[in-house]
């Protein structure tokens, strides 16, 4: 199955949409025993997302194909002992010895004078078996074209969906394809401002695209987080589609979604203020 459970939800604040601010241990657990017995093998998570890690290791994920992020560097000193206790401190929170992808989730450690220890240092985790791939997670996909000049990463984790599409890119479809790069997918329903009208004012600007949106769903019968997964789905090139949920409920609706749609509106946007949630907070 090309989903995979995403646990930036197990961070009480994540989300512009949030429905369960209490998101306690107890329905983790549910959750992450629901998604394994419909077959959905791959858990991302990062270091970043409070307890995410600790919360799992707790729950027992050794039957699961583990991601991981590495927490941004306190500073350019000693990288590789840096990059090599912060995996550590994963497994044991996590409670495994090996896992499947670790991800660097800030590209900014890779833009200074000593991103070759860096990478050296992923390398070396992969090579001593702490992980079978390596990578890096994205805000903007086009930022491979720098990275691919002095690295080839087997994992990319980048936003896409009704409104980014910037991965359509030809080139950078090229560059995915030839390096045989694996693609997992974030975003997909924009923190929920696909799913659900958002009244919060920072988001006026792009009020005529989200009524345009929501107007499509309308008149062509589908919910929006259908439509919304569906547009993801039918991209052949993508391996994996991570999704949040905050109850076992969301998750099943997605699993359990049969309808098929062929053709999707054209709402591609461009301005990054929109597509980047990292933006938001000076919106």
């Amino acid at each position: 199955m090309k989903i995979a459970l995403g646990t930036a939800q197990f961070d009480k604040n994540y989300g512009v949409n949030r429905l369960n601010k209490k998101f306690n241990f107890i329905d983790k657990k549910n959750l992450v025993e629901f998604v394994k017995k419909n077959k959905i093998t791959t858990i991302d998570t990062a270091n970043a997302y409070k307890n995410a890690e600790k919360d799992l290791g707790k729950i027992g994920v050794r039957k699961f194909k583990i991601i991981t992020k590495i927490p941004k560097l306190k500073n350019q000193k000693e990288i590789k002992k840096q990059i090599t206790l912060a995996t550590i401190k994963s497994l044991k929170k996590l409670k495994l010895r090996k896992i499947y992808g670790l991800l660097i989730h800030n590209l900014g450690d890779l833009n200074g004078p000593n991103r070759s220890k860096y990478i050296d240092a992923l390398k070396n985790l992969k090579k001593k078996n702490f992980t079978k791939k390596i990578g890096i997670s994205l805000y903007d996909v086009n930022d491979l074209k720098k990275i691919i000049k002095f690295w080839v990463p087997d994992i990319i984790q980048v936003p896409y969906n009704i409104l980014d599409r910037r991965l359509n890119n030809n080139s950078i479809m090229k560059i995915i394809k030839k390096n045989k790069i694996e693609i997992h997918i974030r975003s997909i329903f924009l923190q929920g401002l696909l799913t659900k009208k958002n009244n919060q004012k920072k988001f006026k600007k792009w009020k005529l695209l989200f009524n345009k949106w929501f107007f499509w769903c309308k008149k062509n019968d589908v919910e929006p987080f259908q439509a919304a997964y569906l547009f993801v789905k039918n991209n052949i090139n993508i391996h994996k589609i991570i999704i949040g949920a905050e109850n076992i409920k969301q998750i099943q609706k997605i699993i359990n979604i049969k309808k098929k749609i062929k053709k999707f509106p054209n709402l591609n946007c461009k301005d990054k203020m929109l597509l980047n949630p990292s933006n938001w907070e000076i919106l």
